[in-house]
């Protein structure tokens, strides 16, 4: 493993050096990548003892996945996925476990961890057909995460998994998680985490790991989503792309036109680009970057999603 690895590692982990630095200022720390002096030099908030200090920890990091097969993937490296350096805040270094050929071909099928029966129905559909040519980008929850990737108790093959806790998942996760993040490894899927091995999930970990989701992704699918669910972090970050969003549509069905856990897929399908300011608390309409929201109410639409892919 490359040196520098250990100096990205100590400098991420810097109180007040966050990820949007490391992004800002990302031509320099790949010039200073190697010297200790120059990357003090990038700010005051990088105190030469802090620094000493974290590169011990990244030393013990970098050991710990070396002793559990987790590879460790700097935002300097020619392996981190293109597509994620586009959001503002990538994160510095991405530990993976599994198929990392899968890393640059994904979409994020995302929904409500209160799910009903009629969206986990659509969401295995939807899963099964993308993931027969796409990897899903999932975040390994309950809901229409899960429901998305598993047909029965069985995982689809293609499956990127981005977990909030560290990949020592055992350790890590909660249940749910644990015993998909072991099928998707069993069918050659991918784990990814931007947290050392061993750090364990916490409230705030999720919403940032959608950040991650939806960077990784050309495309996403929203499968079920009330107006004012934990889907808008995901749909937040993703508005701030030149890419499409595809909202599921059953006009035809009485649940889904009455019923909370489908009203955001109303919103965004009735206001479209003002309906994803609404859902996500974005300031201005001109933030919103998407490309296209894309009305998907039947196996039809599947293809002009895909096709939207590669504009």
């Amino acid at each position: 493993m490359e040196k520098y690895i250990e100096n990205i590692i100590a400098l991420a982990n810097i109180k007040g050096i966050g990820a949007s630095f490391m992004k800002q200022h990302s031509h320099l720390i790949s010039l200073y990548r190697d010297n200790l002096e120059m990357l003090l030099s990038l700010s005051n908030k990088i105190d030469e003892k802090d620094l000493q200090v974290n590169i011990l920890k990244a030393r013990d990091i970098i050991s710990e996945c070396n002793a559990n097969g987790i590879k460790i993937i700097s935002y300097l490296d020619a392996d981190y996925p293109k597509l994620l350096l586009e959001i503002k805040d990538p994160p510095p270094v991405l530990y993976a476990k599994g198929n990392i050929e899968l890393l640059h071909k994904s979409i994020a099928v995302i929904g409500t961890r209160k799910s009903t029966e009629l969206g986990n129905k659509i969401a295995k559909k939807v899963g099964q057909y993308f993931s027969e040519h796409w990897a899903i980008c999932n975040g390994l929850v309950e809901g229409i995460d899960k429901h998305s990737i598993t047909n029965s108790d069985e995982v689809f093959s293609n499956v990127i998994g981005v977990i909030s806790g560290g990949l020592n998942f055992e350790k890590t996760s909660s249940k749910i998680t644990k015993e998909l993040a072991k099928k998707v490894l069993d069918r050659n899927g991918l784990l990814l985490s931007e947290n050392e091995p061993n750090k364990k999930e916490d409230q705030f970990s999720g919403s940032k790991a959608s950040r991650i989701q939806a960077g990784l992704s050309r495309g996403l699918i929203l499968i079920q989503s009330s107006s004012n669910g934990g889907s808008k972090y995901t749909l937040k970050t993703f508005s701030e792309l030149n890419r499409p969003i595809g909202i599921i549509d059953f006009k035809t069905n009485s649940e889904y036109n009455n019923s909370d856990e489908f009203s955001g897929n109303r919103l965004l399908l009735t206001e479209l680009k003002e309906g994803l300011q609404k859902m996500c608390d974005i300031k201005s309409k001109e933030l919103i970057k998407t490309r296209e929201i894309i009305s998907i109410a039947g196996n039809e639409d599947y293809k002009a999603f895909e096709d939207s892919l590669s504009i």
